[in-house]
């Protein structure tokens, strides 16, 4: 393990001793990599890309997991310079606009990125502190010890540390160890065409320019008859992202492309804009990346816990859910607190604590994904037409006001006094008045199958 260089960063905490390699440096991955680093944990990250190029869809990131980074100096600032300025846009698919909406909870901003920016933006902080990131390193396995937790790679080697943490994504290779068994992705039956390439030349168009007159940058969801497309536009970059229905030719590969004319198949019909813009694309191919789920597993950790799972290694979203980068950010928070508070010695016990306090919030943000696309495929235009507000919130209100590293902070020692004594304790983190029941994703599909709405107890809004 590498120390990183001298580098000042507010509020950074003594040293832990704790020695953490990432494997992973998604969002997730690199974000875990600067709370730790600030945590005053030990941390590097090896990753199995060549390079970070190439992370491309447009991302929202709600004020509860923008909490924690404005205590990494002159980061946030960096942030609102990439993000979009403008609100939350929905139009149908024909092309009618049905209203903008700001984003944010009312009281706290939420940024919307291009993922390449702010992947970028989160790269480039991770330089600055130093920490060291090894490319073209592939995980094969997970294992652990008594004193350690380790990885093999694809050529044999071994990496050990204190602690592992899989930021590997849906397909870790992690869930072998945690749960003694191989646990595989189940198809959510949908996959979405993705790309991302410069503004300039996409303007030369004169339907896409006028679309994005009199904007700076935009983004917007296009709802239509069993698929969506979110669209976003800033001065430097164009991306779109359509979910649409799985033609089982998809794969859960970043670097898998097909021709623009198979998503050109998903929007006949729909307004030109949308046409010309996916048409427009460079070399006409586009990303085409498989939506998995895993069904809720409430054990992310080893049996030792020298390993740790965060992200969507430990649960994975769809992108209806407007939460799946927040929730891995979230999650990165919690676990550098939980990790800093135990420290070397109580590091097992930290890490059930952090497991237990993210578990049914996640579970449940997961769900909102599902309900979510269920709105955009299947959308009743007549009920919009009179209230166009059913499409005012991508995110729950419950998940925006949430502060990850404060809720680890306060709940932390009755988590631990629960897990060693079994002393009560309930999450406040979930949505007001429900109480966590488990759900597996085949019961949502069959819901979604038989047309029949999922409706749970509490206030999901």
């Amino acid at each position: 393990m590498g120390t990183p260089a001298a580098s000042t960063i507010r509020n950074q905490y003594p040293l832990t001793g704790l020695s953490i390699l990432i494997a992973g440096g998604g969002i997730g991955g690199l974000t875990f990599a600067i709370e730790g680093y600030r945590k005053g944990h030990d941390v590097c990250i090896i990753e199995k890309r060549s390079n970070f190029q190439g992370y491309g869809d447009l991302l929202l990131i709600e004020c509860n997991a923008l909490h924690s980074i404005k205590k990494w100096p002159g980061f946030f600032e960096k942030l609102k310079a990439i993000s979009y300025k403008s609100e939350r846009n929905i139009k149908k698919y024909d092309g009618t606009w049905i209203g903008s909406w700001p984003l944010g909870d009312g009281e706290n901003e939420s940024l919307a990125f291009n993922r390449s920016e702010l992947h970028g933006a989160l790269w480039e902080y991770v330089c600055e502190l130093g920490i060291q990131v090894t490319f073209s390193t592939t995980v094969e396995d997970y294992f652990e010890t008594d004193n350690e937790g380790g990885v093999i790679l694809d050529d044999g080697r071994k990496l050990t540390a204190d602690i592992v943490v899989a930021a590997d994504g849906v397909g870790s290779k992690a869930w072998s160890l945690v749960l003694g068994k191989k646990d595989f992705p189940i198809s959510s039956g949908f996959a979405c065409y993705r790309a991302t390439f410069p503004t300039g030349p996409a303007l030369e168009n004169p339907i896409i320019a006028k679309e994005f007159e009199g904007y700076v940058d935009r983004a917007s969801i296009h709802a239509g008859p069993g698929a969506h497309v979110a669209v976003g536009k800033t001065s430097r970059q164009i991306c779109y992202m359509m979910t649409h229905r799985d033609d089982h030719n998809a794969e859960e590969d970043w670097d898998k492309t097909v021709p623009t004319e198979k998503a050109l198949e998903y929007i006949k019909g729909w307004e030109p804009f949308l046409t010309e813009l996916i048409k427009a694309t460079p070399g006409n191919r586009c990303t085409d990346w498989k939506l998995l789920w895993r069904n809720p597993q409430p054990t992310w950790a080893s049996p030792k816990a020298r390993v740790i799972q965060l992200g969507d290694s430990a649960h994975s979203f769809l992108p209806t859910s407007g939460s799946g980068a927040a929730m891995a950010m979230e999650d990165a928070y919690s676990l550098a607190t939980c990790l800093q508070l135990g420290g070397k010695s109580n590091f097992a016990l930290a890490i059930r604590v952090h497991n237990h306090l993210r578990f049914e919030r996640v579970s449940c943000a997961q769900k909102m994904g599902f309900h979510h696309r269920e709105k955009y495929h299947n959308t009743d235009w007549d009920e919009v037409a009179k209230n166009p507000d059913l499409f005012s919130k991508t995110t729950a209100t419950w998940i925006m006001r949430h502060n990850p590293e404060e809720y680890a902070y306060e709940n932390y020692g009755k988590v631990a006094n629960h897990i060693l004594t079994g002393a009560a304790f309930r999450n406040t983190n979930v949505p007001p008045g429900y109480t966590y029941k488990p759900w597996t994703v085949k019961e949502l599909m069959d819901a979604s199958d038989r047309h029949e709405p999922v409706v749970d107890e509490g206030d999901w809004s």
